[in-house]
């Protein structure tokens, strides 16, 4: 790969102008969701770095020129001399630097990146292309950040987001860029192995081996999308954790659209019918991030790999990963204060993350390893470790507040290695009840400690209340735990239901499923019963305001309980749910005091 530093030669045409302006980006430029005050700043270095940019792009201009240039700007930007009217943006960021007292090393690494640009070097590898982005993307993250007074912690993260930023750009314009320019971003190794020419990228519409080469490089660019989504978690400042959200959505949205698209045809981008939806996803997303107590991550993800020496983070921020999953959960603790809605939240997408490495295809050997390293980074953050992950930083702040007890999450990890490998088909009753004792239990022992209600006869109430969800969730998911080789219905009322195999094809097909089903529910049911009585006792009623949230995912899931009952066992497909608008007037309801019927 072409060294970034190249030595400058004397300039032949001082009139370069940029061609592009803020609003034809991909990304929002010094949107209002950033303070007034700054918005000026970050235009200021938006119109250099465009600038800089559309020099070394400029295919009118010899490399030599392009180099003179981009030496000019550099140079007016350190010492505030400038004889060309082109030179003006450097002055204004050299103006806006000194009044905001950010550093310029954010300029001087973008315009490294742009001298490699303005002789056409390639890149051969995807670290060579990572080398790239380090120089002309992640730069301008890290400027807005320091811009806003953040620290250090959300650098990696920006780092990942801004170079998926990049790499979905040069998809975009990976034929233009060729034709015009002669470069190719696409790592050339890639087009070796698969046996064709980078001259594939003058076609006008893709065949199967070029598709193959850009969906690599798009999973590459989804994996550095899951290490940039627990950005606005990281960052302070709302407007700025606001902004980070809405790119964040636009990056996962523009993925997607060229996944689906043929960027040979015609350049892929977000039409004005689809670009609205990111901004609200992303905003809503964003705005729900609180920052929890506690250190907040240090060190780097670059150097020290998640895959290899730490949990991997999760795909999205926590309040992200309740909301987009769906889940019943979401409405309940959405509407909990702050703190304690940001430890919920952490709970959950750490309970996501581990049932995720239970479930998504891959070597046993390979899940257990990874809920090995999640156990290491627990025992780590309770012995002092530092967080070395978003996700476990996230963790570290709930664990610190509210004292969540080591062996409840180690019993979470416990249950979910109970679904790797074979996992459960038919279990016995015992085995059913120690498995939803960890996967649901532990998560109540869990949450009633943020509730601030640890006591014995609360614990009672939660793991009743636990074993009920889970009985629930296993009827609901029969057909699609059935797809993963699982059948959580205990042995034994598969054997009273005289359903004598295990294999999940044959015993949801059998006639007398129903009988078992039914069966199952009517322990659910008992359970039900068992957390309300201990809710509505005396002892309890004392507790009800602080629990709740916990009340509320009791309403909602016997609702869902009855309901799977009332559709019956025989059509599996339909699928049963309670709506986000019946959980947010449940949740409220429960939050009022006055919580409805189940």
């Amino acid at each position: 790969m072409t060294d970034f530093n190249i030595a400058p030669t004397k300039l032949r045409r001082p009139n370069p102008i940029a061609r592009k302006d803020a609003g034809q980006e991909n990304f929002p430029v010094a949107s209002r969701l950033l303070p007034k005050h700054l918005r000026p700043h970050v235009l200021s270095f938006y119109r250099f770095v465009r600038l800089a940019d559309d020099i070394a792009d400029d295919p009118d201009l010899e490399p030599e020129t392009k180099l003179a240039y981009l030496e000019a700007l550099e140079r007016t930007l350190t010492t505030g001399q400038a004889r060309h009217a082109y030179l003006k943006p450097a002055l204004e960021l050299r103006s806006s630097l000194a009044a905001t007292g950010v550093s310029d090393r954010h300029a001087r690494q973008v315009l490294r990146a742009f001298r490699r640009d303005a002789v056409g070097a390639r890149c051969h590898t995807w670290s060579d292309l990572l080398l790239y982005c380090r120089f002309s993307a992640n730069p301008v993250g890290r400027y807005l950040l320091e811009l806003h007074g953040e620290g250090t912690a959300a650098g990696p993260a920006s780092d990942a987001l801004c170079s998926a930023l990049q790499v979905l750009n040069h998809l975009q314009d990976c034929r233009e860029d060729w034709s015009t320019l002669g470069r190719c971003y696409v790592p050339l190794g890639w087009f070796e192995e698969a046996g064709i020419s980078v001259e594939r990228l003058v076609e006008s519409k893709t065949d199967p081996k070029l598709r193959a080469i850009f969906d690599r490089l798009l999973d590459h660019t989804d994996k550095l999308l899951e290490r940039a989504a627990p950005l606005p978690s990281l960052i302070r400042h709302r407007g700025l954790r606001m902004e980070a959200g809405v790119i964040l959505s636009i990056a996962e949205s523009l993925s997607r659209r060229l996944k689906a698209k043929d960027p040979m045809r015609k350049r892929v981008a977000l039409g004005r019918t689809t670009s609205w939806r990111p901004w609200r996803g992303g905003w809503r997303g964003a705005s729900e991030v609180n920052k929890l107590p506690g250190p907040r991550p240090q060190g780097s993800l670059m150097t020290r790999p998640l895959l290899d020496q730490a949990p991997p983070a999760s795909a999205e921020s926590p309040s992200a990963v309740a909301e987009r999953s769906g889940s019943t959960f979401y409405w309940p603790m959405r509407l909990l204060p702050r703190s304690k809605r940001a430890a919920m939240f952490a709970i959950y997408a750490f309970c996501r993350r581990i049932d995720d490495i239970a479930d998504e295809p891959g070597e046993t050997a390979e899940k257990r390893a990874a809920l090995d390293g999640w156990r290491r980074e627990i025992r780590s953050l309770y012995a002092g470790g530092a967080p070395t992950s978003p996700l476990a930083a996230a963790l570290k702040g709930a664990i610190d507040r509210y004292g969540l007890p080591r062996a409840e999450l180690e019993a979470l990890i416990d249950g979910m290695a109970m679904d790797v490998g074979d996992g459960l088909r038919g279990p016995a009753l015992p085995t059913l009840r120690l498995y939803c004792r960890r996967v649901a239990g532990a998560v109540g022992m869990l949450a009633i400690r943020v509730f601030d209600r640890a006591d014995a006869a609360t614990e009672s109430f939660a793991l009743a209340l636990g074993e009920a969800l889970q009985l629930t969730n296993i009827l609901r998911d029969l057909a699609e735990d059935a797809q993963l080789g699982r059948l959580y219905l205990p042995r034994e009322l598969l054997d009273d239901a005289g359903i004598g195999s295990d294999d999940p094809a044959i015993v949801l097909t059998h006639p007398n499923l129903p009988q078992a089903c039914e069966a199952l529910a009517g322990l659910a049911e008992a359970r039900f019963l068992e957390a309300r009585r201990a809710i509505d006792s005396a002892a309890h009623r004392s507790r009800r305001g602080s629990l709740w949230a916990a009340v509320a995912m009791m309403v909602l899931y016997h609702r869902l309980l009855r309901r799977l009952r009332a559709r019956g066992w025989t059509d599996l497909s339909r699928r049963v749910r309670v709506g986000r608008r019946e959980s947010a007037w449940v949740a409220l309801r429960c939050a009022l005091g006055t919580p409805p019927a189940q």
